[in-house]
């Protein structure tokens, strides 16, 4: 399987195995929304059960000592891991999350980010992801439990997110 093979869509829109594109309207999410003026603006790629994204963070997002705040790359991991399931139709959010920070990120540095789910049972999803620099160095690792929304939650999910397709969206 090739790079290209793995990778199917984004969060803004994803091919079916059929063929079917669905789009997702813009939101207000503060990190893959693109209505929130103070969010990070994340463009999420979707694989078969891993997502990725590529992010530089400006000034806005410094911690202390002109590095980026430790809160915002986790927010950076917990975004890939949680859009990590969406091949499976979860909708997946955050039940339990586990960082370990090993490298500082400056502002203005590219950071690489991807999520993969490890096994699923019923609706929880266990999710490890890593950030990485531009020079490859690993930022943070994580990993977590990951809630799928319930069948019948997914409507309403999918009505709110304006997901639609162009043969009916179900």
């Amino acid at each position: 399987m090739t790079d290209a093979d793995r990778w199917f869509g984004s969060s803004e829109v994803v091919v079916a195995e059929d063929g079917r594109r669905y789009t997702f309207a813009d939101h207000h999410c503060f990190a893959c929304g693109g209505t929130n003026p103070n969010g990070m603006r994340l463009r999420i790629e979707i694989g078969h059960d891993m997502a990725r994204t590529t992010w530089v963070a400006g000034d806005d997002f410094v911690g202390w000592s002109d590095k980026i705040h430790g809160g915002i790359i986790a927010t950076l991991l917990d975004e890939v891991m949680a859009w990590a399931p969406s091949s499976d139709d979860a909708w997946a959010v955050t039940a339990e999350m586990t960082i370990q920070y090993r490298s500082p990120a400056a502002p203005g540095e590219e950071l690489r980010a991807i999520g993969r789910v490890l096994r699923q049972r019923r609706r929880i999803y266990d999710v490890t992801g890593e950030v990485r620099g531009a020079d490859g160095r690993v930022i943070a690792e994580g990993s977590g439990k990951y809630l799928g929304a319930a069948p019948s939650d997914k409507v309403a999910l999918k009505e709110r997110y304006g997901v639609l397709s162009g043969t009916g969206g179900e």
